[in-house]
């Protein structure tokens, strides 16, 4: 487990943090317009941020589910596709990880696309996921608002929507964070839960309040997922807006 600190400055009241998960360039139902409209979401004010959390790329292979010979591009192209469609808010990406579909090509040739990408970005990079820590604005003392959020791609392999939700919520069995974002089921789910922390150092009992964010998919419907009779998958992304005069978070669909 890796913790990451970015520091925004004390200039946002607010920020708003976008995850980008399971957008499968490259496969043959990818949906170009709505990842453009998101990035330009991005691009259009200072304080949005993003995180690209793993399978950016559908990368196709002989043994993987997907099917090599429907993809529209090879798993090179989409590296060079990648880089071209993120480029715009490079600045911004605050963390990369890996998803399975990258993992294919790690696995079967030893190379990590995800790093490659993440590498071309100037972005931090955590293949398994981590701790990200985020620094911004003033609570009013002179002191910056703190976040801590859990990021990994996720590996549920739920069907119904309860199942992948309580996948979604046992991730605060592994580490204490603010936030918790996954992908990988290709939905759009958002929880909230409350907690008590003991306060040792100034001896009372913190109510700690969590936030669950799953994000979906940019996938048409159809391929392999129809094939198989998956349910069709939420498309797009959820907005997660932070604030510094109080420590709370909105997740926006």
């Amino acid at each position: 487990m890796i913790l990451h600190e970015v520091d925004l400055g004390d200039k946002f009241e607010e920020i708003e943090l976008i995850p980008i998960s399971d957008v499968h360039i490259g496969d043959a139902h990818f949906d170009e317009k709505l990842i453009k409209k998101d990035i330009n979401y991005i691009k259009e004010k200072e304080n949005r941020f993003a995180v690209l959390n793993g399978d950016i790329m559908n990368t196709a292979t002989t043994h993987s589910v997907s099917d090599t010979y429907s993809n529209t591009l090879t798993p090179h192209g989409e590296l060079k596709y990648a880089r071209k469609l993120f480029s715009p808010i490079a600045d911004k990406i605050l963390a990369v990880t890996q998803g399975n579909h990258e993992r294919r090509i790690m696995r079967n040739d030893g190379v990590d696309m995800s790093e490659e990408l993440a590498f071309s970005l100037g972005a931090f990079y955590k293949q398994e996921g981590l701790i990200l820590k985020i620094k911004f604005g003033d609570r009013g003392n002179g002191k910056p608002q703190v976040y801590t959020a859990y990021i990994t791609h996720g590996s549920s392999g739920a069907s119904l929507p309860g199942g992948k939700l309580n996948k979604l919520y046992k991730m605060r069995n592994i580490v204490v964070a603010d936030l918790y974002i996954t992908g990988h089921v290709h939905e759009k789910e958002t929880l909230k839960k409350d907690l008590f922390i003991p306060d040792l150092r100034n001896k009372k009992v913190v109510r700690k309040t969590q936030t669950f964010v799953s994000v979906g998919a940019y996938l048409d419907y159809g391929g392999y997922g129809q094939i198989k009779t998956y349910h069709p998958g939420t498309k797009g992304t959820v907005k997660i807006k932070m604030y510094s005069k109080e420590k709370n978070i909105e997740t926006i669909y």
